[in-house]
């Protein structure tokens, strides 16, 4: 009589469930990526931004001149300028990331907002400009200046949300906000 051999492999509900395991670690890995990114842009932005307005401020001081700061949103740009008789001229200009969405404390929130710096290096009014995810719809920082307290030395602060905003909440509220030193 001949022995039967066993065949050995994997059957049709093995092979289902280690393909459900790597789709699921996938997705895990893939969604810790995409956040880990989400953090680095950020976080350039943020020096970014804050550096490119304390330029501003420290070329007004050393020149005591006024300049102007055009934040375009609408076309991902941040221009530092000089106006000489009625003549706007570029001295500097940085590209803002579209990998996130921003925000002002302006009436319209996305639009583009312009300010004057004082002889001191001040800005004639302060602003804050808010770094939100891709879609718009959270906020995780503010980039604020401050005018009040800063008659001689000008004052930028980076704030954190505690937790990620929903634009349409009360971002206002100071709660909800950790400041970065």
């Amino acid at each position: 009589m001949e022995k039967i051999k066993k065949v050995k492999g994997f059957t049709l509900i093995e092979v289902l469930v280690y393909m459900s395991v790597a789709a699921i670690l996938f997705t895990i890995v893939s969604i810790s990526v995409q956040n880990q990114k989400m953090k680095q842009n950020f976080a350039v932005e943020k020096r970014n931004i804050s550096m490119f307005i304390r330029k501003i401020q420290q070329h007004a001081q050393q020149n005591r001149k006024e300049y102007i700061l055009d934040f375009q949103i609408s076309k991902n740009t941040a221009f530092f300028m000089e106006e000489t008789a009625g003549k706007k001229d570029i001295i500097d200009k940085m590209a803002i990331s579209g990998e996130i969405s921003y925000m002002t404390n302006n009436t319209d929130k996305n639009a583009d907002f312009v300010r004057r710096t004082t002889e001191e290096g001040n800005f004639e009014r302060g602003f804050s400009v808010y770094l939100l995810n891709k879609k718009g719809d959270r906020i995780y920082y503010r980039i604020s200046t401050n005018t009040v307290n800063a008659a001689k030395y000008p004052i930028i602060s980076i704030y954190r949300a505690k937790k990620p905003i929903n634009i349409k909440d009360d971002y206002t509220k100071s709660q909800l906000w950790e400041e970065e030193l």
